[in-house]
C-alpha cells in the first residue's frame, strides 16, 4: 500500500512537471512585432546559426508550496531542429526535426511519434520555436504587443492583445537579453490564473557543431 500511495504521489508530481515544461515551450515560443526590439538585438539572434545551452525552470503553481524546479539541456539548428531535454527531477525529452516530433518518457522508457501534419500545437512549436530562437520575429504572429520592461535594461514585455488565443492563458510573456545582445538570458511567463514560470539559460554556447548523437532519442 505504502508503495502504491508513494507511486500514486509522483504520479502527480510528474503530470504537472511534464504540463510545465510543455506551458514554458508553448509560451516561451509566443510571438509578436519586431518593432518593440531594438534593430541591433534583432540582427544579433538572427545570425544565431546554433545554440546549446542549460535550463533552469521555476514554475510555481497553486497546487504545491515549493515551486516545481526542473533542469536540463536545449539544443536548437534552425530553423527546424530543436531537443528539449529535462534531465531532474523527471527524465523526459521532446525533439522536433522536421516534420515529425518524438517524445520520450524516461520513467517508461517510451518514445512517441507524432506527425505534425496531424498535430497542430506541435506543428506551432516547431515552427514559432525555429522563428524565435533564430530570431525570425517577422515568421511570427502579431498577436503581442511589445514594449521594454521598466528599469530592466534589454529586457522586453509580451502582452497578448486582447481576443486572441494566448490572451486567454497568459497575462504577459518578458524576455531578457544578455548583457552581450547574442541570446536569451531568461523568459519569464505570468499566466492568468497566477501561475508563474522563470526559464534561465545557462552555459549558454552559440554557433557550435552540435553532435549528431545528441539527437537521438
Amino acid at each position: 500500500m505504502a508503495r502504491g500511495i508513494a507511486s500514486e504521489v509522483q504520479g502527480r508530481r510528474r503530470r504537472p512537471l511534464r504540463a510545465a515544461c510543455l506551458v514554458a515551450l508553448l509560451a516561451a515560443v509566443a510571438g509578436g512585432q519586431t518593432n518593440g526590439i531594438p534593430a541591433h538585438l534583432e540582427q544579433a539572434i538572427a545570425g544565431v546559426k546554433t545554440v546549446r545551452t542549460r535550463f533552469v525552470q521555476e514554475k510555481r503553481v497553486a497546487l504545491f508550496r515549493q515551486p516545481l524546479v526542473t533542469r536540463g539541456m536545449i539544443q536548437v539548428a534552425p530553423p527546424g531542429k530543436l531537443l528539449w531535454r529535462v534531465e531532474s527531477p523527471i527524465r523526459y525529452a521532446l525533439l522536433i526535426d522536421g516534420r515529425q516530433a518524438r517524445q520520450w518518457d524516461g520513467e517508461t522508457g517510451r518514445t512517441e511519434k507524432i506527425a505534425l501534419a496531424d498535430n497542430p500545437v506541435f506543428a506551432a512549436v516547431a515552427e514559432q520555436l525555429g522563428a524565435w530562437f533564430g530570431g525570425r520575429y517577422r515568421l511570427l504572429a502579431s498577436t503581442y504587443d511589445i514594449r521594454p520592461s521598466p528599469g530592466v535594461p534589454d529586457a522586453f514585455v509580451f502582452t497578448p492583445r486582447p481576443d486572441t488565443p494566448p490572451a486567454t492563458v497568459l497575462q504577459a510573456v518578458t524576455v531578457t537579453f544578455r548583457g552581450d545582445g547574442r541570446y536569451l538570458a531568461s523568459i519569464r511567463i505570468d499566466e492568468r490564473g497566477g501561475d508563474t514560470t522563470l526559464l534561465t539559460f545557462e552555459e549558454t554556447e552559440i554557433n557550435v557543431p552540435l553532435d549528431a548523437e545528441a539527437w537521438t532519442l
